[in-house]
């Protein structure tokens, strides 16, 4: 290659080696997201409050809202087109059932806990006992570090399969602690279905578990929390039946921002 053609070239990739560093990103501050998730579960155990475990996914929705301010040189908890918490989170596919978040522009990772700490409605949820996770989020500019907390209280990963299986379980142990002796589960795949009906329409309606002319009671709710049991479970415990299937969908709805379990239980004669 002839000197001014190679000299040529290396010019070139100057330039564009310039140009990628002129508009590559700011990245995230790693020790600076370590050192705030230390100070907040310092200030909780200082107060005998339970340590919040950091989540993955909750930090990923953290910084992607942490870069978005940062870009935009904003301190928002809701950048204009952006979707409210709640459905970030869903993003992240993470079941829980509350949530909350602090976002903050300063110098340094104390001065923003300290000053979230001196900002009620900031310290209410870093000092929220029903918050169990939490993602922090950093992200180091020129003007200071843009800091997003997001809080939730999340709950155990579940399929459709394991939530079935889980209200089955809640089911016969109903059954047992009224005296009375487990049923058995059938298989009914076709609920799943009209689990998802009832989703797609934002709607309880138990007559969509009538399947066939053996089904003696049915009954539909919603689930966010498997381990609670519903008061119309609770009620079919002393129907008398022959057996009971259980049809799940988890999606969201418009009177459910966030996905839940929708639910079908049916027993048969």
């Amino acid at each position: 290659m002839a000197a001014g053609v190679l000299h040529l070239v290396l010019l070139l990739c100057a330039v564009l080696l310039l140009s990628s560093a002129a508009y590559a990103p700011e990245g995230y501050d790693f020790s600076a997201e370590q050192e705030i998730l230390r100070l907040v579960n310092q200030e909780r155990h200082s107060r005998g409050l339970s340590t919040l475990a950091a989540d993955e996914r909750l930090q990923r929705a953290a910084r992607k809202h942490s870069a978005l301010m940062a870009s935009l040189e904003q301190v928002e908890h809701q950048i204009a087109g952006e979707p409210k918490l709640s459905l970030r989170l869903d993003e992240q596919a993470i079941r829980f059932d509350v949530s909350g978040e602090n976002v903050a522009r300063t110098s340094t990772p104390e001065r923003a806990h300290t000053a979230l700490m001196n900002s009620p409605g900031h310290r209410a949820n870093i000092l929220d006992p029903t918050f169990n996770s939490v993602g922090i989020g950093v992200v180091k500019r020129e003007d200071g570090i843009y800091v997003t907390e997001d809080f939730a209280r999340r709950l155990p990963d579940a399929t459709v399969e394991g939530a079935e299986e889980s209200i089955a379980r809640s089911m016969n142990r109903l059954r047992r602690r009224a005296g009375l002796p487990a049923w058995p589960r059938f298989d009914a795949p076709e609920l799943r279905g009209r689990a998802c009906e009832m989703a797609a329409h934002d709607k309880l309606t138990p007559s969509l578990g009538l399947i066939s002319t053996r089904v003696s009671n049915s009954v539909a709710f919603t689930a966010i929390d498997l381990n609670q049991v519903p008061s119309n479970l609770d009620r079919l415990k002393v129907t008398s039946a022959t057996g009971f299937s259980v049809g799940a969908c988890y999606s969201a709805s418009a009177s459910y921002e966030t996905p839940v379990f929708w639910v079908v239980v049916i027993t048969y004669y």
